[in-house]
C-alpha cells in the first residue's frame, strides 16, 4: 500500500524546546546507553521510514498527570513548533478529576488559539469528552493508550513464530478499530486519527479502508503502566510505600531501572525492560524498527512518531 508516511518529533521536557533544530536534524544525542540506543534507532528509522518529512512537534506526556505541562509550558512548545514550520499536538495521560481540571486551561489556551491544525492526544475517554465537547477546535486524536492490545515483549514473539495457530495469530493483529460499531463512536466523538506502539506481532488491518489516520511510536513502547510510582517510594519506610497519593519528588526524572526478565516461559522473549517512574518500557532494537516500516506500509500507516527519550 503506497501511503506518504509524515514524521512527529516528540519531546517530553521544556528544557528540549531550546534545541529543537538540533533534534529535527538528528544532532542532539544522550549520553551512555541511553544515547547507543538513539544511534541505532536513528538510523534503522531513516532506513525503514526514510528521510525524515517533519510535520509535527509532539509535548506533553502519556503516562503521569503529575508531569502535564502548565499552559506557559505548552505556549513555548506551541511557538517553538510554529517557528520551525510544524504543526502541534500535545500529549495527555489518564487523569483523575483533578487532573482533567489541570487539563484545562491548557485546552482553553490552544482552543483559543483557533488553529484547526492542533491535535489533543488521548489516553482517557474523559479527555476526548472534554475536548469534544468544550474545547470543538481542537482535534482528539485516540492515543496508543487506548488501544487494548497485547504487547508484552516476553509473550507475543511466541505469537510470529511457526507454532502460532493462523487464527490465534489473525486476533493478536487485530484493534477495537476494526469493530464498525467502534469506528461510529469515533465518528461521533470526531477522533479521525488512533495511534499505535510498534507491535511486535503486527497489525493486519487496512486503515485507508476504515476510513481512519493511523500512527506508529519507535523506538520505545509501552509494556505497563499506572497510578503507582515504583521509583517515587525508594528510600521510603516500607508503611509508605506504593501509596497512589505519595508525595511527588520527580525521581523518574533522575533514575531509570532497567529490569532483566529470566523467568519468561517464552522462549524467544524480550528480556530487558527500561522502568521510569510509574511505566515500564522497552526498546524496539533496529529489526524491530525495519518491521515497523513494513506495517506502515502494509496497513497503510501515515505517520511515524519518534520519542528523543524514554516517553515519562
Amino acid at each position: 500500500m503506497d501511503v506518504m508516511i509524515e514524521w512527529a518529533l516528540a519531546l517530553f521536557r521544556t528544557s528540549d524546546l531550546a534545541d529543537l533544530s538540533r533534534h529535527l536534524r538528528f544532532e542532539t544525542t544522550p549520553h551512555g546507553w541511553l544515547g547507543a540506543q538513539q544511534a541505532d534507532a536513528r538510523a534503522a528509522a531513516l532506513k525503514a521510514f526514510g528521510p525524515p518529512a517533519w510535520k509535527r512537534l509532539y509535548f506533553g506526556h502519556e503516562f503521569c498527570e503529575r508531569r502535564a505541562p502548565a499552559v506557559g509550558d505548552v505556549r513555548r512548545a506551541y511557538e517553538a513548533a510554529s517557528s520551525a514550520g510544524l504543526a502541534f499536538s500535545l500529549l495527555t495521560g489518564y487523569v483523575t478529576d483533578r487532573g482533567l481540571d489541570r487539563l484545562r486551561p491548557v485546552l482553553a489556551w490552544l482552543a483559543g488559539l483557533d488553529d484547526l491544525r492542533v491535535e489533543i492526544v488521548a489516553n482517557d475517554w474523559g479527555v476526548v469528552r472534554v475536548v469534544t465537547g468544550d474545547y470543538a477546535p481542537l482535534r482528539p486524536v485516540l492515543g496508543r493508550l487506548m488501544n487494548r492490545m497485547l504487547r508484552d515483549p516476553r509473550i507475543m514473539p511466541a505469537f510470529v513464530s511457526a507454532r502460532a495457530s493462523g487464527d490465534a495469530l489473525a486476533a493478536v493483529r487485530q484493534s477495537s478499530i476494526s469493530a464498525p460499531v467502534f469506528r461510529r463512536l469515533l465518528a461521533r466523538l470526531g477522533v479521525e486519527r488512533v495511534e499505535f506502539d510498534n507491535l511486535i506481532q503486527g497489525l493486519d488491518m487496512d486503515f485507508a479502508g476504515l476510513g481512519v489516520a493511523a500512527s506508529v511510536y519507535v523506538p520505545y513502547g509501552y509494556v505497563v503502566t499506572g497510578r503507582v510510582c515504583a521509583i517515587g517510594s525508594l528510600g521510603r519506610p516500607a508503611s509508605d510505600r506504593f501509596h497512589v497519593g505519595a508525595d511527588c519528588r520527580r525521581e523518574c526524572q533522575r533514575y531509570t531501572i532497567t529490569r532483566q526478565a529470566s523467568a519468561s516461559p517464552f522462549d524467544g522473549g524480550h528480556r530487558e525492560y527500561l522502568e521510569r517512574g510509574n511505566t515500564c518500557c522497552y526498546y524496539q532494537d533496529p529489526s524491530s524498527i525495519a518491521s515497523a516500516g513494513e506495517m506502515a506500509r502494509q496497513a497503510g500507516i501515515s505517520r511515524v512518531v519518534y520519542q528523543t527519550d524514554l516517553p515519562v
